[in-house]
């Protein structure tokens, strides 16, 4: 399997992205048992990840990242993980794809998903992939849309963390999708880490030719992230 823009992440490293726990998103990406009512119970994946991966060593996607920074934000909009699962098998169907909440096309007004659907020509409606009912009221895209490039067919392809505005993007087409200055194609992590070892931004500047504050960006993205 090539992983050739695609983008790849362990599983920690994803986790620090997304500022999410590693365990709750292991539990999302691989089947796992529990116990209710003192019975075993299984649960499913809610989407099948990009690469094959040892139970010990999981690395995930970009389109798999992403997939799980829209589940995330749907959590914390109040839709519950049942109704997700739910419209996620929904969504993957209609859309043909293993990654439905990675597409342009899904929306969200904090009770439930939705998917754009084609209509009439140069019409379109909304899909409540829950109740199975066509919502005709207006949907606000959730501000997450607003910091993701998409493809021509519609894929999550660029994610802006700190907003379009911002220098720093993840894209799986450079340096293996980790956050980089976008001007300089140069990891925000070898930035922070220079700064770390005492190396000052002057330094760092000279170095690499980069301006002072695309440095201290990269700093302060990092050590947010460790925050």
């Amino acid at each position: 399997m090539t992983y050739f823009g695609k983008g790849i992440y362990t599983l920690s490293a994803a986790a620090k992205i997304l500022r999410m726990n590693p365990n709750k998103m292991r539990r999302w990406i691989k089947s796992y048992t529990y116990y209710k009512n003192m019975e075993c119970r299984s649960s499913k994946p809610l989407f099948k990840t990009e690469f094959e991966y040892d139970p010990d060593d999981v690395i995930i996607s970009f389109l798999d990242l992403t997939e799980l920074l829209f589940i995330n934000a749907f959590i914390e909009d109040g839709i519950s993980l049942q109704k997700i699962r739910k419209a996620a098998i929904t969504a993957s169907s209609l859309l043909k794809t293993s990654h439905p909440f990675a597409i342009r096309k899904m929306f969200t007004d904090g009770k439930s998903i939705f998917a754009e659907i084609a209509q009439k020509e140069k019409d379109t409606s909304l899909l409540d992939l829950i109740n199975k009912q066509y919502q005709f009221e207006k949907i606000i895209e959730p501000l997450l849309y607003k910091r993701i490039d998409f493809d021509k067919h519609d894929y999550a392809e660029k994610w802006w963390p700190l907003g379009k505005k911002e220098n720093i993007v993840l894209d799986p087409s450079r340096n293996m999708g980790q956050p980089i200055l976008n001007k300089y194609n140069i990891r925000t992590e070898l930035i922070y880490e220079l700064y770390k070892s005492k190396h000052s931004i002057n330094e760092i500047s000279e170095w690499y030719e980069l301006d002072k504050d695309s440095i201290n960006a990269a700093i302060n993205f990092e050590k947010d992230l460790v925050a």
